[in-house]
């Protein structure tokens, strides 16, 4: 993963002390390393003589016995704490919070799909509010494993007049190294964009 990632383009101030809150998350990500690693070779190590594959037990480990934790959570490694909404004035300032949020997850291997009903706003409102405080696989990114969050609410299927939205799809789209670039902003309510094209994927 690119790791020019989750740079506000934007001055920021945190009132918290972010050096410390992210050492310390940081120290507990190397801690969590550790003991994925001490587990996965304790894992070939009890496998049967024929089944000693070290990748297999490594997708074992990481789809059936890697701690949840909040993306929130995640993001504290990298030294983000997102902004609340309300803070956010300007159009410009929520797109570049909701880019910075995004690629902060992509950073902790969690990728986002269904996002092209929401406008930036309300995507980011989603985000803050709901999304990342839901646990979640604690996966580093060079795991062959991913994890991905669906934004696509039920209520989100049916317009307030009724007429119900075009037919979305969770299928996420890998693409090729170095063809990463941030989306456009999306400011209109109801109008599905094409935000999902824009959006990191695994490498």
């Amino acid at each position: 993963m690119n790791t020019t990632f989750a740079t506000r383009t934007r001055p920021f101030t945190s009132p918290y002390p972010i050096d410390n809150i992210q050492a310390e998350a940081v120290a507990s990500r190397d801690q969590r390393n550790r003991e994925r690693a001490a587990r996965i070779k304790s894992l070939v190590a009890s496998a049967p003589s024929h089944n000693k594959d070290e990748f297999y037990w490594t997708m074992i480990y990481d789809l059936e016995e890697a701690p949840t934790m909040t993306a929130r959570s995640m993001l504290l490694e990298h030294g983000i704490i997102p902004v609340p909404p309300q803070e956010l004035v300007t159009t410009a300032d929520t797109h570049d919070e909701l880019w910075t949020i995004i690629e902060g997850l992509s950073k902790c291997g969690v990728f986002l799909v269904n996002t092209g009903h929401l406008c930036d706003r309300d995507l980011y409102a989603r985000l803050y509010y709901r999304i990342l405080d839901e646990q979640c696989r604690a996966m580093p990114p060079s795991s062959e494993a991913a994890e991905y969050v669906d934004c696509l609410h039920p209520m989100d299927l049916e317009y307030p007049i009724g007429e119900k939205m075009p037919q979305l799809t969770s299928a996420p789209v890998c693409k090729p190294a170095g063809t990463y670039a941030r989306g456009p902003q999306f400011n209109v309510i109801g109008i599905i964009c094409d935000r999902d094209d824009y959006l990191p994927r695994p490498w």
